[in-house]
């Protein structure tokens, strides 16, 4: 990265898990976010449309018809709720069929191997839980989603509750996102190791102690140095 320096190997050696953003680091994300979508049928800004969702879906489990209902009404728009349900309703199908990257499978099944336990952690919108786990995340030990700990990235809650699941401390755990803010800048705050995840290469600064990343094929050899960790408690948890 044009004006970073080289760093050798991250100071990684008390890491027993890893934990993963999901959109934009182990999911592709969609031509058109469903947030968008969501804006651009109500007429209102992207910023907006981020709001409200994290008011009202990102905090809570939901149904696509309750959301699309709630939202309507707030905007007296009775007229959008057939498309509203549509929209979230693709989205909800979307997450439990998630197009994962290609360097995914391969990296999260070598960081198993490893003796690492593996977390996602994400904003989703709560109307989009798929109701079982996706094939693609076998290798997860649990996916924890901000509708079900009421607690959205940054907020040091949500941080929490990957410590709460896998019971370990700050300084053992990593955390991979392509968001600064929501991902890096959270898990700086709350004790964590850190990576960002830039797949498109951007030039932008990061903090010294976070490592840059444009694959996640290089997790596995960044950590291979690291002593095989004890098995987390609930690493059997699946």
């Amino acid at each position: 990265m044009t004006g970073q320096p080289r760093r050798s190997r991250p100071s990684w050696a008390g890491v027993r898990a890893v934990s993963f953003d999901l959109g934009g680091t182990l999911v592709r994300p969609e031509a058109q976010p469903t947030t968008g979508q969501v804006a651009e049928l109500l007429g209102i800004s992207l910023a907006e449309a981020r709001t409200l969702m994290e008011q009202k879906a990102k905090r809570r489990r939901i149904s696509p018809a309750d959301l699309a209902g709630e939202v309507a009404a707030d905007f007296q728009r009775p007229d959008l709720v057939g498309s509203l349900t549509s929209v979230l309703e693709r989205a909800r199908h979307r997450a439990s069929e998630p197009d994962v990257y290609d360097d995914v499978r391969p990296t999260l099944a070598a960081l198993r191997e490893q003796g690492l336990a593996l977390f996602a952690m994400t904003n989703s919108l709560g109307s989009s839980i798929p109701e079982h786990a996706p094939a693609a995340f076998r290798d997860l030990t649990q996916v924890i989603y901000s509708a079900e700990t009421g607690a959205v990235k940054p907020e040091r809650a949500a941080f929490a509750a990957v410590e709460s699941a896998s019971g370990l401390s700050p300084h053992e755990l990593l955390h991979v996102g392509n968001s600064l803010r929501a991902d890096v800048d959270g898990a700086t705050a709350a004790g964590w190791h850190t990576a960002w995840l830039n797949r498109t290469r951007a030039d932008i600064a990061v903090p010294s102690d976070t490592v840059c990343l444009h694959s996640l094929t290089t997790l596995p050899l960044l950590l291979s140095a690291v002593p095989t960790p004890v098995a987390t408690r609930n690493s059997e948890a699946r």
